[in-house]
Order: structure tokens, then C-alpha cells, then sequence
């Protein structure tokens, strides 16, 4: 069995070419955050609960607070260390989405366990 260098690996990382689908910086960021494999489901997860609006906001039945691209609740800054400060910024509203996403999945997000985010995938 042959073995990959990682200079190997680098180098065909790097050849990867961009998807050529990312049409506003708001996808080109979740690509770059989310990554080659998880960025066409954040994309629709984030069309789905805003339609990739940065000022979009929700205040929920129990008084909790949706913000910005990714619909960060207000429970969020606290729990995984993200400040409204930091999730009223689109950057910032998808880096924390992403470290959501690393500590419990794609559950927090209603448009993942409804399934609406399905009909935004391309």
C-alpha cells in the first residue's frame, strides 16, 4: 500500500479549484469557514432561517433572540462563547455558527430538523 506524503496531499488540496455556485461574499465566507465539505448545507441551512441576511432578527416565544446570517439564538452566547457584538457581523455570525455546528451539529438550526433547508440546496 502506497503512502501519501503530506506535501502530496498539500499540493492537491491546493489544486481543488473554488465552486464556481458561490455567488455573494456571505457564501464565499460560509465555503471558506465551513469547508469543501459541509458548505452546501450551511448555505441552505443559512438561506433557509435568514436568506443569507446579516441584519435579520426573530425574537421567539420564550423571549430568546434570533441574529443575523445563521439565526444565532440568544442562548448561543453564553453556552458556546459567541457575544451579540461578535453575531451581528456576518464574519462573525458565521464563525459562530460554525463552532455551534462543531459542538452539536446541525440540530440547533429549525430549518435542519424540519428539513426546509432541503429545498435551498443547489
Amino acid at each position: 500500500q502506497r503512502q501519501v506524503e503530506v506535501r502530496e496531499i498539500v499540493k492537491v488540496m491546493g489544486e481543488i479549484p473554488n465552486p464556481v455556485d458561490l455567488e455573494t461574499d456571505t457564501e464565499k465566507y460560509i465555503y471558506e469557514v465551513f469547508g469543501i465539505e459541509n458548505y452546501k448545507i450551511a448555505i441552505a441551512v443559512a438561506k433557509a432561517e435568514s436568506g443569507l441576511r446579516e441584519d435579520a432578527i426573530n425574537v421567539n416565544t420564550n423571549g430568546s433572540v434570533d441574529i443575523g446570517v445563521f439565526q444565532i439564538n440568544s442562548v448561543h452566547f453564553k453556552k458556546d462563547g459567541c457575544s451579540l457584538k461578535e453575531v451581528s457581523t456576518m464574519q462573525g455570525n458565521v464563525n459562530c455558527a460554525y463552532q455551534i455546528y462543531q459542538s452539536s451539529g446541525w440540530n440547533p438550526w429549525v430549518a435542519f430538523t424540519t428539513g426546509s433547508f432541503a429545498e435551498k440546496l443547489k
